[in-house]
């Protein structure tokens, strides 16, 4: 049994199955969890809405913190459903419910636009003095790392971690800025980085 979300505040757009989604349906927010443990699924897949640039919003973060709960005692994934929201939108009036069936059907047909929610936090150990200047974290992995500049850019593709980011305090993207900074801390991509290094900037990688 698999369960397609399609996640708001107020109501959710839901549809079930196994290959293909037998019934959708919109139903209150408040009767996500019980709706959900009823139907005992395998695995849940939630919507992830960005916007039409790609960029986190709001709507995104509070979508990933109620799927990050649900991978608590189910197999979760995040699909990106910018598609399927302006797809459901034309195709009926309860778009929620289509949305749902679209997101249920992308998870099958184009699994690279969905992400399986696991935590992806690890404490990194780096002592770093206060950066007079600008400072970029590029997929770099801890949330909590206590950094002192004068701006701190935060970029990162996988959308619980800018969750957890988010949380924090930051504001976070999933792309790259035209700017160039005086301490780049990354995860990955090191070479492709250095051309975002001030003249005496400096890149830290894990």
């Amino acid at each position: 049994m698999i369960v397609a979300v399609d996640y708001g505040e107020r109501k959710c757009g839901v549809a079930f199955g196994e290959i293909l989604p037998q019934k959708s349906l919109v139903i209150p927010t408040k009767n996500l969890k019980e709706f959900i443990r009823k139907l005992k699924p395998d695995k849940i897949i939630f919507g992830l809405p960005l916007s039409m640039s790609g960029k986190y919003t709001q709507q995104t973060f509070k979508t990933v913190a109620v799927a990050f709960k649900f991978s608590k005692e189910y197999e979760t994934y995040l699909c990106d459903e910018r598609l399927t929201t302006k797809i459901g939108e034309r195709i009926s009036k309860r778009d929620d419910a289509v949305s749902a069936a679209l997101i249920f059907q992308s998870f099958f047909e184009n699994s690279s636009v969905c992400e399986k929610v696991t935590d992806p936090r690890k404490k990194v150990d780096l002592a770093l003095e206060k950066v007079d200047g600008e400072v970029l974290l590029y997929e770099f992995p801890d949330p909590s790392l206590n950094i002192e500049a004068r701006e701190v850019d935060v970029v990162t593709k996988n959308p619980v971690l800018a969750y957890f980011y988010s949380k924090n305090g930051y504001f976070v993207g999933r792309e790259l800025w035209e700017k160039k900074y005086d301490l780049i801390i990354s995860g990955k991509n090191c070479e492709e980085l250095k051309k975002y290094l001030k003249e005496n900037g400096r890149l830290v990688c894990l």
